[in-house]
This record gives C-alpha cells, sequence and structure tokens, in this order.
C-alpha cells in the first residue's frame, strides 16, 4: 500500500513538471504572395509554464504589434523569418520561428525601355536580367509576339521593325495574382548623313567641307585633311581624292557617305589672308599654296610703317608671326611675293592671336 501510495505521487510529480513546461508557437512556415497580410503564431502561441505570459516578436518589420500572440504582419515584401520569444509569471522563456516565402513574382518585369539599330543589329534583349535562372514555377507571356523569337521566353530577342511596346505577364499558376509589365522597344533607323557635294579645286587651294553628321563623326583617309572629328573639315588634296564621313549618333547606330574632291593640276600661287599664330598647331604659319612649286620664290612682310618685319629666300611656308624671335603684335602686315619665274604678288595678311 505505501509503495502504490509512492508510486502515484512520483507519477503525479512528472506529471505536473511536465505540464509546467513552457512551449512557444510561431506557427507554420508559410509561402506566400508579395504585399500581402499574415497572421503570426499559433493557436495558442505559449503553453505550459504560468501565465499569464509576455511575448516579443523579432524582428519587427511589417508588424501590427510585436507584443501581442498572434500580430499581423502587413504588405510583406520579401522572405522573412520571425522568432517569437515567450515568457511567463515565473521569467521562464521559450523561443520558436517561423519563416514567410514571398513568391519572387514582383521581381520579374519587362525591363527598362531600350532599341536597337535596325539593319545593323541583331535585335535586342528583353526583360529583367536574371529571369532566365528563376522562372521554374512562373509563366512568362510577351504581347504582342510579333519581332519576337520567343513570347514565352523570360528574356526574348526583339528585332521588331517599328517602334513597339510589349507589355510581359508573369503568372505563378493562380497561385498570386499576374503580374504585368511594359517596355518599349524602338527600331532606330541610320543617322542621316551628306558629306557635302561633289567639289572641284585648283590645285593648291584649299576648301570647307559642309557636311551634315551625327554626334560622332571621322573622315577618312585623313590625308590633306584638318579636323577629321568635325562637320567641317578643311581638305586641300593634290589629286582627285574621295573622302568618306562616317557617323555615329548617340544610340550607336551609324552611317557614312562620300564626297569627291576633283583637283585640276596647275601652279596657281593662292595666298591665305589670315593665321593665327598660337602654338596649339593650327594655322600656326603664314600659307602659301603650291610654293613648292616655285623653290626660287622671295617674300617680305612689312608692317603698317613700312617696316621690313620678315623676309626669306626660298620661303616654305615657315613663318610663324615673330620678328628677331619676337611675337609681333596682332594686326594686318603687307606682303610682297616673288615668285622667281616672272611674277609678283602684293597683298595683306592678318595675324589674329
Amino acid at each position: 500500500m505505501y509503495f502504490s501510495a509512492y508510486l502515484f505521487l512520483a507519477f503525479g510529480f512528472i506529471n505536473n513538471v511536465m505540464a509546467q513546461t513552457l512551449t512557444a508557437n510561431a506557427g507554420s512556415n508559410k509561402n506566400i504572395c508579395p504585399n500581402t497580410t499574415q497572421t503570426l503564431g499559433g493557436f495558442p502561441s505559449a503553453s505550459g509554464g504560468s501565465s499569464p505570459y509576455s511575448y516579443n516578436w523579432q524582428p519587427s518589420s511589417y508588424l501590427s504589434s510585436a507584443s501581442v500572440s498572434n500580430p499581423s504582419a502587413v504588405n510583406i515584401s520579401g522572405s522573412i523569418e520571425y522568432t517569437l520569444t515567450v515568457t511567463d509569471k515565473n521569467g521562464a522563456t521559450a523561443l520558436s520561428t517561423a519563416v514567410f516565402y514571398v513568391d519572387p513574382i514582383n521581381t520579374f518585369n519587362a525591363g527598362i525601355d531600350t532599341g536597337y539599330c535596325l539593319g545593323q543589329q541583331a535585335g535586342v534583349t528583353i526583360g529583367s536580367p536574371g529571369n532566365a535562372n528563376n522562372n521554374t514555377n512562373h509563366t512568362f507571356l510577351w504581347q504582342p509576339s510579333s519581332g519576337l523569337n520567343d513570347p514565352s521566353s523570360p528574356n526574348p530577342i526583339a528585332t521588331n521593325t517599328v517602334t513597339t511596346q510589349y507589355t510581359l505577364t508573369v503568372s505563378n499558376g493562380g497561385v498570386c495574382p499576374d503580374r504585368k509589365t511594359t517596355v518599349t522597344v524602338t527600331s532606330f533607323q541610320k543617322p542621316y548623313v551628306d558629306a557635302s557635294p561633289d567639289t572641284v579645286i585648283d590645285e593648291g587651294n584649299t576648301i570647307t567641307l559642309n557636311a551634315t553628321g551625327s554626334v560622332k563623326n571621322y573622315w577618312q583617309p585623313d590625308y590633306h585633311l584638318k579636323y577629321g572629328s568635325t562637320i567641317n573639315p578643311d581638305v586641300w588634296p593634290i589629286v582627285t581624292t574621295t573622302y568618306t564621313l562616317y557617323v555615329e549618333d548617340s544610340h550607336h547606330c551609324s552611317n557614312s557617305d562620300t564626297v569627291i574632291i576633283r583637283v585640276i593640276n596647275g601652279d596657281k600661287l593662292f595666298f591665305y589672308s589670315a593665321f593665327t599664330p598660337n602654338g596649339d598647331g593650327d594655322n600656326d604659319f603664314f600659307y602659301v599654296g603650291n610654293i613648292e612649286k616655285y623653290p626660287d620664290n622671295n617674300l617680305k612682310i612689312y608692317n603698317r610703317y613700312g617696316k621690313v618685319v620678315y623676309s626669306a629666300t626660298n620661303y616654305n611656308n615657315d613663318w610663324d608671326g615673330t620678328y628677331l624671335g619676337n611675337q609681333i603684335p596682332t594686326g594686318t602686315y603687307f606682303y610682297i611675293f616673288t615668285d622667281g619665274v616672272d611674277k609678283k604678288y602684293k597683298g595683306t595678311v592678318t595675324i589674329m592671336r
């Protein structure tokens, strides 16, 4: 009889201890749709121990309250793990966790507006980067389908010939609302280019081309040519030459056009009326076209008072506007040029600094 009573008391003590073990219940893990409202915690969220209980949820992000048994998590936008800490009136604690896995459907989109050079590029890939690695549980549908190599691909290649707005619909089988986004794909045309009309010049002469180009411009060949990255280069070919203007616009689309400069052979002299001797490598010297055909020439330069400031025999386009090593002032000067054969030329040249 005493033995039975002892066993009864022992089992009662064990059951009483077990009944007092504090347990927390944060609820089950869930796969949810983005921006939804969920209720946390089990029913109940705490058991055992000694009531009343206090509750603490961490982190507190999205929660209506971090200190109640079953708070609401509002507009959850990304996967998150919550930890519930329950404390009873005796200070005993218990922990439990619950994870909300947010469907990534909202990470998929049609991408940013883009375009490609029609006839120069093999289309352009659309859709946000990374879609192709995350489509196991999702389907993709692009509309319209025209100009797309695969309307069901997360990242199709667009080769539309006219500007088109595409709508991407992403679905996960109806678990979450479909997501729709749009992208505009522009098929850029070649930039307009005109290298200027074909021209005839006398040998030794220089002309400025008046072309129509784009953002980037360059000319080939660079034979007897200055300012080759502009639409108004100076050219002075000594033989008939075809110059090509290559252009590229802000979309990296390109085009080209040509101009033929036909040269009439001759020995006519061309005197430039001004030069800018500032040492920048551009128009730094008094230039006479075809001067190489008159090696016995003589040149004298006078200031307005009739003083000779420069004199040379066999002048070779190398006067830089100096006198005795010093720069002479900006202004107009007079020249007398003898070709060494039978002619004398007089005129003015302006120095601009």
